[in-house]
């Protein structure tokens, strides 16, 4: 009988040693909140082997990674490719020059996200511009056609949106929302 138990305590052992690895493998590789997985807290603490595949129906898919490193989070990523397809067809010197604000020569919109020089022109709200006030640097209108730069525009834009009630994307004309 001694044995018995011995051999029961060491069977209970070992199922609930694979259990409690298993468990905690499964919390490390599996979020619980898909939306939050690509805050920039996560995206720090992310390995750099670890990336997730572009899905086959993403239009602008070569973007994604940057995205996903710069901290947009899942749902954003998505709705940017969309985004980025429809303003600029995935070109970073994409330059629409019907938009009216003209600084230092250069008149429209540009970029990836076809950010509109209005976010870095001066006015009363914003004397060195709303995106050089955020983004904390200074900007010229080429500095937009870096996509770096541009996604980090189009981030704070859509943050300013959020913190105003709106769904993110009104500046793209997205309402739909």
């Amino acid at each position: 009988m001694n044995g018995m138990n011995v051999m029961r305590k060491i069977v209970v052992l070992v199922v609930a040693s694979l259990i409690g690895v298993a468990g905690v493998a499964n919390a490390v590789s599996a979020p619980t909140d898909k939306d939050k997985l690509y805050d920039r807290t996560v995206v720090a603490d992310r390995v750099k082997d670890d990336v997730l595949p572009v899905p086959a129906w993403a239009l602008c898919g070569q973007w994604w990674q940057q995205l996903r490193d710069s901290g947009w989070k899942e749902k954003d990523v998505r709705m940017a490719d969309f985004i980025i397809h429809r303003e600029s067809r995935c070109n970073t010197l994409a330059h629409n020059k019907k938009d009216p604000v003209t600084i230092n020569g250069t008149k429209g919109s540009l970029g990836l996200f076809q950010i509109n020089l209005f976010w870095i022109s001066k006015t009363t709200a914003y004397p060195n511009g709303f995106l050089q006030t955020v983004l904390q640097r200074d900007l010229v209108p080429a500095d937009l056609f870096d996509p770096q730069i541009n996604m980090d525009a189009a981030a704070a834009i859509v943050k300013y949106n959020r913190d105003l009630g709106g769904c993110g994307w009104t500046a793209w004309a997205w309402k739909n929302c």
